[in-house]
């Protein structure tokens, strides 16, 4: 487990041969937008770097104060607008990038959505879609299936590839077999009760092992941010728990680190130029790690990814 001193020293001694090419969805907030920004000053600006979210206005405010090269070599800073609860618009975005990047180096996934810690509220897509399943699975899922590709061209260029959703490593339950798209659960009036925080969080488990199983020559991470002092790390327990709430937000933000040091650590994970399958924790540090063997067949699938798979082209092609 680094401390602070040791992932930011670790994260300084990055220097790539090659102009790296970073996305990062959800990167106008919180941990999302420290990444991008701890990022561009690593690179000193020298990176093409992609935030992909729904605020502009804050977007263009993070993309202005990135340091910005006298060299023109290739160097970008730019946001591509997507609702990331849409899987519409996840797809457009995806065809955008694949229709104009040579490769992508790192592919990091942070949003949550405006609701992602609430307890109790609770609601379907247009796209009829558990709303926290949305933002916690299926948009990494379609993320990471149809940006692969540039992943795949960057590790046969001999430069790092590495695709990380920051969730909840290490909080996973075991993977259910039934109503993996918690179409039953949605009856239960309690919204907690309903699972999507939770089974958000097991299925990024399968959703790395799954991808990682097909391409062990790429690195995929599940990892956990820990407590964080962000706007969007407030937990929600509704109108009548109000003073509740309160002191639980009160004790989190007394034992949360600042966005800026969760991504030196995050970076410390990302950085690393290992490959295979990593659950880390919120300092970086793997916890559990596996290479698939290169003659893998791709036999190792999850059920549970599987099937919610199934389930969710049979509502949004997949």
């Amino acid at each position: 487990m680094p401390t602070l001193a040791a992932a930011e020293a670790s994260n300084a001694a990055f220097a790539p041969n090659y102009l790296p090419v970073a996305v990062f969805v959800g990167g106008t907030s919180g941990v999302g937008q420290a990444m991008a920004e701890a990022f561009a000053r690593q690179m000193k600006g020298r990176a093409h770097i992609i935030i992909i979210g729904r605020n502009t206005t804050a977007a263009a405010e993070i993309l202005a104060a990135f340091p910005k090269p006298a060299e023109s070599d290739g160097w970008a800073h730019e946001f591509v607008p997507c609702d990331a609860s849409s899987m519409a618009d996840v797809r457009a975005a995806c065809e955008g990038l694949n229709a104009r990047l040579a490769y992508i180096n790192f592919l990091v996934i942070t949003a949550g959505g405006p609701a992602a810690n609430s307890l109790v509220a609770s609601s379907v897509t247009p796209e009829g879609l558990d709303d926290h399943l949305a933002m916690r699975y299926f948009m990494r899922y379609i993320f990471t299936k149809e940006l692969l590709p540039l992943l795949v061209r960057a590790r046969e260029n001999g430069q790092h590839a590495h695709m990380m959703t920051v969730l909840g490593a290490g909080f996973g339950i075991s993977i259910p077999t039934t109503d993996l798209g918690l179409h039953e659960a949605r009856r239960r009036s309690i919204k907690i009760l309903q699972g999507g925080i939770t089974r958000g969080v097991t299925y990024n488990d399968g959703l790395v092992a799954h991808f990682a199983s097909l391409h062990p020559e790429i690195a995929f991470t599940h990892i956990s941010p820990g407590q964080v002092r962000t706007i969007g790390g407030k937990i929600h327990l509704g109108w009548l728990f109000t003073p509740l709430t309160w002191l639980v937000n009160l004790l989190k933000t007394s034992i949360a680190v600042t966005q800026d040091e969760c991504a030196q650590y995050m970076l410390y994970g990302l950085l690393d130029g290992e490959r295979g399958l990593f659950i880390r924790g919120q300092r970086g540090d793997a916890i559990s790690a596996h290479v698939f063997n290169p003659d893998h067949k791709a036999h190792f699938e999850v059920t549970a990814h599987k099937t919610v798979r199934f389930q969710f082209s049979s509502r949004v092609r997949q």
